[in-house]
């Protein structure tokens, strides 16, 4: 068994300067964001593992936050009162909650970020943007995508950091 220790591979090589196999980040922060780039590397695999880097593998975490970025649009737009929440939904957000404080704690940043994406596909499918759960989805996506979770969160009216806010409970 092989332990990375955190390490990147690329083309099934660890990466090093001596092989040639270094990724350049200023190409793929230019082109894809540096949130992007944070969360595709956190999500790659175990931290202590580490994992191969592949570009196509960016497309995930992107479409993630454009798809949180659009629902946080959705909120801003207008102001829901009375929405009915599924209870289904009401279930996932409460367990996203907890898995993501717990993962953050023992640096399972890729399963984070997975439970993140499933709760955002699971509010999709039941056309779900309550405010309430937008606004914990951009508080626990934070720690992943500083910047981006900065601009939703002034999008959502807050006129103070988003690191300010009180971490969701369950």
């Amino acid at each position: 068994f092989w332990l990375h220790n955190g390490m990147l591979n690329f083309g099934g090589a660890k990466m090093s300067k001596s092989r040639g196999n270094v990724v350049v980040s200023d190409e793929y922060i230019a082109k894809w964001g540096a949130d992007t780039l944070r969360m595709f590397l956190m999500f790659l695999g175990p931290f202590e593992e580490g994992g191969d880097f592949r570009d196509a593998g960016l497309i995930g975490p992107r479409r993630f936050l454009e798809r949180l970025w659009d629902l946080v649009g959705q909120c801003e737009r207008r102001t829901l009162t009375g929405e009915e929440i599924h209870r289904d939904i009401v279930v996932k957000w409460n367990a996203t909650k907890k898995k993501v404080t717990h993962d953050l704690e023992t640096l399972g940043y890729n399963t984070a970020i997975a439970a993140m994406m499933e709760l955002l596909n699971a509010m999709r499918d039941s056309n779900c943007s309550e405010r309430q759960i937008v606004k914990d989805l951009v508080v626990m996506v934070a720690p992943f995508a500083p910047h981006f979770a900065e601009e939703c969160w002034e999008r959502l009216g807050y006129p103070t950091s988003v690191f300010d806010a009180k971490w969701p409970t369950w």
